[in-house]
């Protein structure tokens, strides 16, 4: 019973430092906003809804160890410019463009909507990510699909609903829950972990589909792998002509060319936006089909094959 008990009371503790990890990066923002108010150039970092829920928070930051301590000064160093407090928003208007871009070359002008048109796919390192509820501008038939650690889902899906934020009307929110960063998930298969996760919630890997990862310093100062295995995660889900947009502070040329490689191995081709300061904005569109399109193709194509051997057309 007290083993149980001990197990349960753990369990709870790491829950707990899941969303503080992502509580105090929106923190660290506030406070970069704050400092930010004196100078001329006044710019937002957080929307309405991040805003209130560091506000409303009870955490703090002061009870972190020296390395926590250290760890935040080193990222406040990196994104010290006012230049970085639009990049999310830029990301935002990136997104926007491309998933526009693409509907122009899939939907026929005119064509009304019917069922799911078009998926967007929010990945969010940390957590607490409120994007998908703050941009107003997607449209009719699309599914959206919020990927964050499942701890940071609970905290944030109560809180959300009673701001009665809601995405725009036509659309609608999944939300789904896989952790990156979970470097305890290392044994599992986890193209197969975020693919059945994105399924179950109606993912479907054959519908145009916006992949978003802002914050992707965060996979590629972790561990070496994580890098390479979360592009070959996503491009294998990724059909012909969707595509990824992303933001990554502190990368240089020689980071770029590794990224763009990487894309390029998994048939991606990947383009970026130099920004001030080091940050940069990225858009990688897919270029040849996806495993389950292919395989698709191929079912088809034998189907066809014995339809032409039973009409005697080897003959």
């Amino acid at each position: 019973m007290c083993s149980s008990s001990s197990s349960s009371s753990s369990r709870s503790l790491e829950e707990e430092e899941v969303v503080q990890r992502a509580m105090r990066s929106l923190m660290r923002k506030k406070s970069e906003e704050e400092e930010e108010k004196e100078g001329e150039n006044v710019m937002t970092r957080l929307d309405e809804y991040a805003r209130t829920l560091v506000e409303a928070s009870s955490w703090s930051t002061g009870n972190q160890t020296e390395e926590e301590d250290k760890e935040e000064e080193d990222k406040r160093k990196v994104s010290s410019s006012s230049s970085l407090l639009a990049t999310s928003f830029a990301l935002d208007a990136l997104v926007l463009s491309r998933m526009f871009t693409l509907m122009r070359k899939r939907e026929p002008p005119g064509s009304e909507t019917m069922g799911i048109a078009r998926q967007i796919v929010n990945i969010s390192f940390l957590g607490l990510d409120t994007r998908t509820l703050r941009i107003r501008d997607w449209p009719r038939g699309t599914a959206i699909f919020d990927v964050q650690p499942k701890e940071c889902n609970e905290y944030l899906t109560p809180r959300m609903k009673l701001m009665n934020a809601k995405v725009t009307r036509g659309s609608s929110l999944r939300r789904v829950d896989f952790d990156f960063m979970n470097v305890e998930r290392k044994s599992l298969d986890k193209k197969t972990y975020l693919e059945d996760a994105l399924r179950k919630e109606g993912f479907r890997e054959e519908t145009p589909t916006i992949w978003i990862c802002e914050d992707l310093e965060e996979l590629i100062h972790s561990e070496a792998t994580k890098m390479s295995d979360f592009v070959e995660e996503i491009c294998d889900l990724m059909s012909r002509e969707s595509e990824c947009c992303g933001s990554a502070k502190g990368v240089d040329a020689r980071l770029q060319n590794t990224i763009k490689a990487l894309f390029a191995a998994n048939g991606a081709m990947c383009s970026f936006t130099e920004e001030e300061n080091g940050c940069v904005l990225f858009s990688a569109i897919k270029m040849r089909r996806s495993a389950r399109e292919e395989e698709y193709y191929r079912n088809a194509l034998m189907d066809a094959l014995e339809e032409i051997d039973e009409d005697g057309w080897e003959d």
